[in-house]
């Protein structure tokens, strides 16, 4: 008899954000431990799509997986005003309706990164493993609610995320923090002098601080020294276009692509500003790219980057503090890139693999 497992989730395909990377990695290696694996999502949007060969074109992949995009009529990215209300409306029923529609045997396995798809499908008794990226008041009430029953259980990205749910039973809740897809990320012996920043220039509306850092950068001495921002947003990043340093810019690209631009960078940026989320809860995927492709990492000194796997090669700075990000900078160029075997712990296939063992 084949195994089934059913990725149920409140996010849209295609799209260029980590949350959608990840989950589509996460399926697609689900599927190749001979899963007969569903994906169902909303298409909540015109660029939605539910079609495998547009899926497979985005995130550059082969493997089979069955999609289902349902409909969407509700008022999420409809309504301008309000829309954190909308979000949490829409986002409650369309779990009710998709769990009452595609909820299918206690028998089959059920994976989600939705709050109220989790909380629905434990309430049918379901097999059901939910993936928690940060936490709330209300979020907690749900879990708890949830993990009442024997096969729910949670998957935290850090140590603070479990601790703020505080679970009865610690057996329920696993703490597996991102991971690299080991399709497209790999180290090579020879390094250039290029910095890399990969991800959104913005978190939660607010700047990371990347334009302050880089107009320092130019007073560095470096030879060949060349910045690389990869990145979707389309207007902010034309902030730093006049800039004095050397400068390349990608916007659109694939995992593959990205792979093949760490693999001859020497240095990776992981910078967050201040707030709860980024100092307790934050798990980076671009992190555990950086240190596949071999990078020596610069990073804001943040208690969740402290706790990040392998943390002890990081270079911290302090944030917003000029000169301290230069010596971590100059400390990172000074160092041999080293190729660590145990990188491989951290990849999407050994964490598919923990989340099976977590299903038994």
């Amino acid at each position: 008899m084949v195994k089934k497992l059913r990725y149920i989730t409140y996010q849209t395909f295609p799209a260029r954000t980590a949350n959608s990377i990840q989950t589509i990695s996460t399926i697609k290696h689900l599927s190749r431990t001979k899963l007969e694996t569903t994906l169902i999502y909303p298409l909540r949007n015109k660029k939605s799509s539910d079609n495998i060969v547009d899926i497979q074109k985005h995130y550059n992949f082969e493997d089979h997986i069955n999609l289902i995009g349902t409909i969407h009529p509700l008022p999420f990215k409809k309504i301008k005003s309000f829309e954190k209300y909308w979000y949490l409306i829409s986002h409650l029923l369309w779990s009710f309706f998709t769990v009452q529609k595609y909820f299918s045997s206690e028998n089959e396995m059920y994976f989600t990164r939705s709050e109220w798809v989790f909380y629905f499908l434990s309430k049918k008794n379901a097999n059901v493993i939910y993936e928690c990226h940060q936490i709330s008041k209300f979020k907690k009430i749900l879990i708890n609610k949830s993990l009442k029953k024997e096969k729910s259980k949670v998957i935290t990205l850090t140590d603070a995320i479990k601790k703020e749910i505080s679970p009865l039973e610690e057996s329920k809740v696993e703490i597996l923090s991102s991971g690299f897809d080991d399709d497209f990320f790999y180290r090579k012996p020879e390094k250039k002098n290029h910095i890399v920043y990969a991800g959104s220039l913005f978190r939660f509306g607010k700047s990371r601080g990347l334009e302050t850092l880089f107009e320092n950068l130019s007073k560095m001495k470096i030879n060949n020294l060349k910045i690389i921002i990869i990145s979707s947003d389309e207007d902010e990043i034309k902030s730093f276009e006049n800039s004095n340093i050397d400068l390349e810019f990608y916007r659109k690209l694939n995992q593959e692509e990205v792979g093949k631009i760490l693999s001859c960078a020497k240095v990776g940026l992981l910078i967050n500003n201040s707030s709860k989320h980024a100092e307790l809860y934050s798990s980076p995927l671009k992190y555990f790219e950086y240190i596949a492709a071999g990078l020596n990492v610069v990073a804001t000194d943040l208690i969740s980057h402290r706790k990040l796997p392998l943390s002890e090669e990081i270079n911290f700075y302090d944030e917003g503090n000029v000169e301290s990000f230069e010596s971590a900078l100059i400390d990172a160029f000074n160092k041999e890139n080293k190729n660590i075997t145990s990188v491989k712990d951290y990849s999407t296939t050994a964490r598919v693999n923990k989340i099976l063992h977590l299903f038994k």
